[in-house]
């Protein structure tokens, strides 16, 4: 048992609330200390060991050393997600700037990397906030995630649902973020460790949907049926077999793109 606490980075986007909504509750009240970030800076806070686990955009599992995934758990989209978007003025093809909104260092490599590889374009690109009116007042087209992008106005614009092309590309779902685990991580004097804690949190959080949905509704403005098909369709929170064979290959075109080191075999908890 560690004299400390377990350090847990929480993101408050709506596709991480049912993984969240145990420990957001109280399951572990005990053992965890809960700290609120962005992904990026959820990522940022994992490298150096300010926090011992977060759900981090999957990229970064290729850039920070020393971490373990927690079996069987990820963000993933099995076709369309609607919450990761490219946002462009052109044709896709016609694309020559592109504005990042970098909460998600996964949902930018995602997105060069389609238009490189499926559109034959390599945009000069600028990091910019989730302001979709001046990201396109300067660019071509803008990338966004997450509750901004649900929000963007879309009409007049050309729409890109990033996990809709991987899907048309490969086959495949897209993973977005894994719970990711630091090696030197606090064990926990419980049977079997951690890792049932996460587990326990998404049963807690799927169970009470429609509480998710309702505190959602307030602040994106979709119905309660177009929060719920998002929650239960279009985001998927099973790491199987098809979503391990996905971060595969987008490792390995990461990699072959500059984007990350090199490819490593998962490692699980």
């Amino acid at each position: 048992m560690s004299d400390r606490p377990f350090r847990l980075s929480i993101i408050d986007y709506l596709n991480a609330a049912p993984l969240n909504q145990g420990f957001k509750h109280g399951l572990g009240w005990e053992y965890f200390h809960l700290k609120f970030h962005y992904p990026s800076v959820c990522a940022d806070r994992l490298r150096a060991g300010e926090v011992d686990a977060g759900i981090v955009s999957s990229i970064e599992y290729l850039r920070i050393p020393g971490l373990r995934i927690v079996p069987g758990l990820c963000i993933a989209s099995p076709k369309r997600v609607r919450s990761v978007l490219i946002l462009s003025k052109v044709p896709p093809e016609q694309i020559r700037s592109l504005a990042l909104d970098t909460s998600s260092r996964t949902s930018v490599v995602l997105g060069q990397l389609l238009l490189r590889e499926r559109y034959g374009v390599t945009p000069a690109i600028a990091d910019m906030g989730p302001d979709l009116a001046a990201m396109l007042e300067q660019h071509d087209a803008a990338l966004m995630i997450g509750d901004s992008a649900m929000r963007a106005p879309k009409q007049d614009l050309f729409v890109l649902d990033l996990a809709e092309e991987w899907h048309a590309w490969t086959g495949l779902p897209f993973v977005f973020a894994l719970w990711l685990v630091r090696e030197d991580a606090p064990e926990l004097p419980v049977p079997g460790g951690v890792a049932p804690f996460f587990h326990k949190s998404l049963e807690l959080g799927q169970s009470q949907l429609p509480a998710i949905v309702e505190e959602a509704r307030r602040s994106i403005g979709w119905t309660k049926l177009e929060l719920t098909e998002y929650l239960t369709e279009n985001i998927s929170y099973t790491l199987g077999e098809a979503e391990q064979k996905s971060l595969g290959l987008f490792y390995e075109k990461a990699v072959r793109h500059g984007f990350a080191p090199e490819e490593k075999p998962l490692r699980f908890l």
